[in-house]
């Protein structure tokens, strides 16, 4: 039985376009999948939100996420690709992060060169650990995988110029694959021409630095997995206080006029029928 590490390996080495929406519940990862997208990101930002109720601030430990990541992998059949933070702390720390996740059945994961506690660089300027420590992440994170298509990817949050000498030193330590975070249009364009192996992007709406670019663009300019990290926590976010203030305002949830589904319509999502075909097979006293 192939492996999602190994369905991940397989996209990776294929053409076409590899986007992730980014999940952040087993719920969204599920949405993701049923819209027919063959791969899946995490996003530590809105797992932040859905979990804690916080900003990405740092404030989700290890075991929070190992277990939330657990329970997205075994609600599809997709490759989750999921965010790891800074690995949780040091080099030894990062050894049991990626024995953990590979057990939740994540088919790979990005480490990040902030200092620790890390926070999303649009809530406030990150700070960077030195090139040599996270060689080191990078090195046990390699070292560590008992699978060898479990993909490792070292992110970088330096500015342009540093985090194109970090990408490709991350690149040369052991790194599969890495993902910059472009400041400006300018450099979301320049750096597939100075980076020497394969990109992350992630695309984010209204923030005048990918206006205007889909996912085939990206592509085309040479990056190679591109997410969607805010798209379904910002719509599920807004959705929910919609009907919320309908309710408020109306007394009753009739006659709300946003997108909902029905009562059958969920539970065809949700997968109702597979129980009550296992209800018939199995539950004979």
């Amino acid at each position: 039985m192939i492996t999602k590490a190994q369905q991940l390996r397989q996209l990776l080495a294929g053409n076409e376009v590899l986007v992730a929406p980014c999940a952040y519940d087993a719920l969204s990862a599920k949405a993701i999948e049923a819209a027919g997208f063959k791969l899946a990101g995490t996003t530590g930002y809105g797992m932040h939100g859905s979990i804690l109720g916080t900003p990405d601030n740092g404030l989700l430990a290890f075991n929070e996420m190992a277990a939330a990541l657990g329970k997205m992998a075994d609600a599809v059949d997709i490759p989750i690709m999921a965010d790891a933070e800074g690995g949780y702390g040091n080099a030894i720390n990062t050894i049991r992060t990626v024995r953990e996740f590979e057990k939740a059945g994540i088919a790979g994961l990005f480490i990040e060169d902030q200092k620790l506690p890390p926070n999303c660089p649009f809530i406030k300027a990150t700070e960077n650990i030195s090139i040599e420590e996270m060689i080191g992440k990078i090195k046990a994170a390699a070292d560590t995988r008992r699978d060898e298509n479990f993909v490792i990817v070292a992110r970088t949050d330096a500015p342009f110029a540093e985090a194109v000498e970090r990408a490709n030193i991350y690149l040369e330590a052991g790194a599969d694959m890495v993902k910059v975070i472009p400041k400006t249009k300018e450099e979301l364009l320049a750096y597939p021409s100075q980076i020497n192996g394969p990109i992350h992007l992630g695309l984010y709406a209204n923030k005048g630095i990918n206006d205007g670019l889909t996912a085939t663009d990206a592509v085309k300019l040479g990056y190679k997995i591109i997410t969607y990290p805010m798209s379904c926590l910002f719509a599920a976010t807004a959705a929910l206080m919609s009907v919320m203030n309908y309710i408020k305002e109306h007394d009753t949830d009739e006659g709300y006029p946003g997108m909902t589904l029905s009562f059958d319509e969920y539970l065809q999502f949700i997968g109702a029928e597979k129980y009550k075909e296992l209800d018939q097979k199995y539950l004979k006293g």
